[in-house]
């Protein structure tokens, strides 16, 4: 169809990068936009490669596709899709809450995750986590801020050995 009309069947990728770009910073993965898109997430991570490392040409659909995605509004959290994102801000929170005396035991288990996770992402080793546990994590951070561990069952002991953790990092 595009033939028929005169139009290039395979296009500069820019544009579309650009705009996959602007997703990205707006809270959206790569798995966000290709769910939105209908295309492959392979492509996307290339499309979100560095201008040298880009395809060169990229199929007119792809384009009018990741184009075509509307823009989430600024300051609105990205919803909790399928994607990965930076796990720095997480890893900001749990050794906020380590200082605090918030064992790994403890926020493993309102977080629905392993403790071996919450000390990967909290330790810095873990440089990407879903944007569901992101979200899961910001969430507990503000249900723990008005409350202390002690008053919320955790042995007085575990607590100082957190909180001895967090100094040393």
């Amino acid at each position: 169809m595009d033939r028929a009309q005169g139009l290039a069947a395979r296009v500069d990728p820019t544009p579309a990068a650009l705009r996959a770009a602007v997703l990205v910073r707006r809270g959206m993965s790569a798995q966000d936009i290709a769910d939105a898109s209908g295309i492959a997430v392979t492509l996307v991570r290339r499309l979100l490669r560095p201008p040298e490392r880009r395809p060169a040409r990229i199929a007119r659909s792809t384009a009018e596709a990741v184009l075509g995605i509307p823009l989430p509004r600024r300051g609105q959290p990205p919803s909790p899709g399928r994607g990965l994102t930076s796990a720095g801000p997480a890893a900001d929170v749990l050794a906020e809450l380590a200082a605090r005396g918030w064992p790994a035991t403890y926020l493993a288990a309102r977080l629905d995750t392993s403790t071996a996770t919450v000390a990967a992402v909290r330790g810095g080793s873990r440089r990407r986590i879903s944007i569901a546990l992101d979200g899961r994590i910001h969430d507990l951070r503000l249900r723990l801020a008005s409350t202390t561990p002690a008053a919320q069952g955790v042995r007085t002991a575990d607590a100082a050995r957190t909180r001895a953790w967090a100094l040393r990092e």
